[in-house]
């Protein structure tokens, strides 16, 4: 959902991340300029501007929050890709695979640090003091779920610690651009906590669509990188809950044999239907915000609806 005014809005925010990216020092600049040169949706902008606008947050605090929002997504991916060993970011060779482990963690280092930074710009105390308290915790929980994934065996989870996992990875990053401005507009707090568990929802639904893709859509002679890497997958979960130790302990040998377990299964079809349940239930949740953020919400989870119809016909 875009508002009236959210396309100027979001050219500043383009400006200000451009700002943020250009930096004397040679070498952090040439990391930067890699991995900046691919922007992406800008979702998490398009979540603090509409969110700001609909609730009559100053449009400069909005346009703050969406950059810092947009910077430390752009520092969890940095890491995120070190830890899964993903090569691919985007469409071109990842920062760590092209310049180096540490060079990833320097540059994402620095872009955590500029997202701290960039709030002082924001002309109100006490929306400083709030956001400042509210980026801190998101970062801290974008860490404790990563390090939750890194140590988890990916035949060895339940579907619930699944569930867990999985929310702790994707919501916090999902919920920080909404409640940043939820925090400014000084809403009651019963929405800050339907919006938690909603933004949950959502994240754990957008996690299962991103694990469905990586198992689905890959060359046929290649071994899907949730499979290569051992990686915690959707998939894998429900198929581990369904086989015998013997059958999971051939799999784990025989990763090609996996990747074509799970393409000729039924597992992809289950959590289509998760996904679709999980989506009916926040629609039915919708009532719990204010009116004004309701499409917003909505946008999010027909974004997920769109992108899990494209199974239907993948296996």
């Amino acid at each position: 959902m875009i508002f009236a005014n959210e396309s100027d809005s979001l050219s500043i925010v383009k400006k200000h991340l451009a700002m943020s990216f250009d930096v004397d020092e040679k070498n952090l600049s040439q990391w930067l300029n890699w991995h900046g040169r691919s922007e992406g949706k800008l979702i998490r902008s398009h979540l603090a501007l509409s969110t700001g606008e609909a609730l009559g947050v100053s449009k400069h605090t909005a346009i703050i929050w969406a950059v810092v929002c947009e910077l430390i997504h752009s520092a969890s991916l940095l890491h995120d890709d070190i830890c899964d060993s993903d090569e691919i970011r985007r469409g071109k060779v990842s920062v760590w695979k092209n310049f180096g482990i540490p060079a990833a963690i320097c540059t994402g280092d620095y872009l955590i640090a500029e997202s701290f930074r960039k709030i002082t710009e924001i002309e109100q105390g006490w929306h400083q003091n709030i956001l400042l308290n509210l980026l801190s915790g998101t970062v801290k929980e974008i860490v404790f779920g990563q390090s939750g994934d890194v140590n988890s065996n990916f035949l060895s989870l339940s579907w619930e610690e699944y569930i867990k996992l999985a929310t702790a990875k994707t919501s916090p990053l999902i919920c920080l651009p909404i409640m940043g401005m939820f925090k400014c507009a000084e809403l009651e707090e019963p929405y800050y906590m339907n919006l938690r568990k909603l933004t949950d929802e959502i994240g754990l639904a957008y996690q299962i669509v991103n694990d469905l893709e990586n198992i689905l859509f890959n060359q046929p002679n290649e071994i899907p990188t949730d499979i290569k890497f051992e990686r915690v997958n959707a998939l894998i979960v429900l198929l581990k809950e369904m086989s015998s130790k013997k059958e999971i302990n051939f799999l784990k040998k025989n990763k090609s044999e996996l990747k074509q377990y799970l393409l000729s299964s039924n597992i992809a079809d289950d959590l289509i239907i998760k996904i679709e349940n999980i989506l009916h239930g926040i629609k039915n949740s919708l009532h719990l915000m204010p009116v004004v953020i309701r499409p917003i919400i909505s946008s999010l989870s027909e974004e997920i609806e769109k992108r899990s119809q494209q199974f239907a016909h993948a296996n």
